[in-house]
């Protein structure tokens, strides 16, 4: 089809991308030939159950909208119009993301704006690509939900791919502009770690948001039955831009089907996004142009020698903390999933008498410590960088693996012990407890990535791919266990020894020999 294309327009290079995303996915699955493993039976199965779940949730909601119908009120325009500003939060999350990317990762850009082509087709394919795959997860998660209330006769829940369409592109336009910003600002070695630190701020500010009413709400033994938050809204809902014709009513207006709402919102995306290509189509070309240049690395710095490490441990405990330390864009991304666990500790705290708030906790302590000593084990481990140098090498593969999951376990038990101390001031006969939980979670995350580990490279993580996504479940799942067994164990229940075995079993059940994990690092 694209030979019937004007060669240079925007849809001749739009199906260009579509196509090559294409073979990239065909390649995918067309890697191995051997047939369906027990992990991809086991991947498919959990697809399957997801997309079940997806298409029940969306059939019952449209059922559910369907006998009650949403009533234009205050109230309702308030909800709508904070739904919409939380959905934009997350989309400019993946929109910086992506702009970054357009200019690191993509290796084709120097050649596209050496070509004849126009920066304006170049800048405009990348943003309706960026904008695509940005809105591309929650078409699929609305998409039972139309289509069921079209089928019970309320076809003005269309208007959500409207709003969504419009939505992508305001995400995608701001998205851009912030990476253009911090390009000029920064510079483009510094752009990268500050939007990956930026995305996570703004996405994980949505979910914090959402926790709003845990933190405000009375607690069971204040007198007052109103929070804080509700009063807050109810004002809100009280004021003139939320009354009829006031512009807080025009998302709901939209969204039960009013045209001129719709239109005018869609209509008003397109010439942001029209006007954001126009103005910096030039300036996107210069800072591509800047960002292959400045793939050659910083400039060389004039150290002192050092007396070398003695012993294999400790000069691999060394190598791998200064490869991390040398990497701030990486560690950015999993200290930011940090920001997740806040909420957590607000509501420990205010509910510090409770037992029960405290069994919670110590759970979510363990789970924290688990993903990061699976994140740092799976940088460390999978993500070497030279791999065939260290088999070569007159040493065990053992020790070398060993010392490697000592230099994860070392940031990911200095970053719970932050955790760990908030969790003594409230109660300090648990946080024992705790850190034997967080010890165990830790360790069995670790060796789920040395008796699984398979070569990758670190950008991979920056990607959000670890390996096998079975591995990365059942490395949840352990840690889940041993969450739930700390947690039984800090209330006081004897029971608390179950699932601690079940992790124990667990994770013995995903050991293989030393020769297997040679013969799959060969494979690799």
């Amino acid at each position: 089809m694209i030979r019937f294309l004007k060669a240079g327009s925007v849809p001749w290079l739009l199906a260009h991308e579509v196509r090559l995303a294409w073979r990239a996915m065909d390649g995918k699955s067309s890697e191995k030939k051997e047939g369906l493993s027990g992990s991809k039976a086991v991947l498919i199965l959990l697809v399957g159950v997801g997309l079940l779940g997806l298409v029940g949730g969306g059939v019952g909601l449209a059922f559910l909208v369907w006998q009650f119908p949403v009533s234009p009120s205050p109230m309702a325009a308030l909800i709508v119009t904070g739904a919409m500003g939380a959905v934009l939060t997350l989309m400019l999350t993946h929109a910086i993301n992506a702009s970054v990317q357009a200019l690191y990762q993509r290796g084709d850009l120097d050649l596209l704006l050496s070509s004849p082509l126009k920066p304006r087709v170049v800048l405009t394919v990348r943003l309706v690509a960026i904008a695509a795959a940005t809105g591309l997860l929650y078409y699929l998660l609305v998409t039972p939900f139309v289509l069921a209330a079209w089928a019970l006769g309320q076809p003005h829940w269309l208007t959500l791919y409207g709003l969504i369409a419009g939505l992508t592109l305001i995400a995608t336009t701001i998205g851009l502009g912030l990476t253009m910003a911090l390009f000029r600002l920064i510079g483009p070695r510094r752009t990268r770690v500050v939007s990956q630190i930026t995305a996570g701020i703004v996405g994980a500010s949505a979910f914090l948001a959402s926790q709003v009413y845990n933190f405000t709400r009375p607690r069971d033994d204040e007198e007052e039955s109103v929070s804080a938050l509700a009063e807050l809204f109810q004002g809100w809902a009280a004021s003139d831009a939320f009354q009829d014709g006031g512009w807080g009513t025009w998302a709901l207006r939209a969204l039960v089907g009013e045209a001129l709402p719709l239109i005018l919102f869609v209509a008003a995306s397109l010439v942001v996004f029209a006007v954001t290509i126009s103005a910096l189509a030039r300036r996107f070309a210069e800072n591509a142009a800047a960002a292959v240049g400045d793939k050659a690395g910083p400039k060389p710095r004039r150290v002192t020698d050092r007396a070398f490490a003695a012993g294999l441990t400790r000069v691999m405990v060394q190598k791998e903390l200064r490869l991390l330390a040398r990497d701030p864009q990486l560690l950015s991304q999993v200290l930011l999933r940090l920001l997740y666990l806040l909420p957590l500790g607000f509501i420990l705290f205010r509910n510090a008498q409770s037992g029960v708030g405290v069994a919670f906790g110590a759970g979510a302590v363990v789970i924290m410590a688990g993903q990061l000593a699976g994140s740092f084990s799976w940088i460390t481990i999978s993500a070497e960088d030279s791999p065939e140098l260290l088999r070569s090498a007159p040493v065990q593969q053992g020790r070398v693996d060993r010392a490697k999951l000592y230099a994860a376990l070392i940031p990911a038990m200095c970053l719970t012990a932050i955790a760990l101390a908030g969790l003594a001031v409230i109660a300090p006969l648990a946080t024992g407890v705790v850190l034997i939980g967080c010890l165990a979670a830790s360790a069995s995350a670790g060796l789920i990535n040395i008796w699984r580990q398979k070569p990758a490279q670190r950008r991979d993580f920056q990607k959000g791919s670890k390996g096998s996504i079975l591995v990365g479940i059942a490395e949840f799942v352990v840690g889940a266990l041993w969450a739930t067994a700390t947690g039984m164990a800090v209330g006081g229940m004897i029971w608390a020894a179950l699932p601690a075995a079940l992790a124990v079993g667990f994770t013995l059940m995903l050991r293989r020999s030393p020769e297997k994990i040679a013969d799959a690092a060969a494979l690799s």
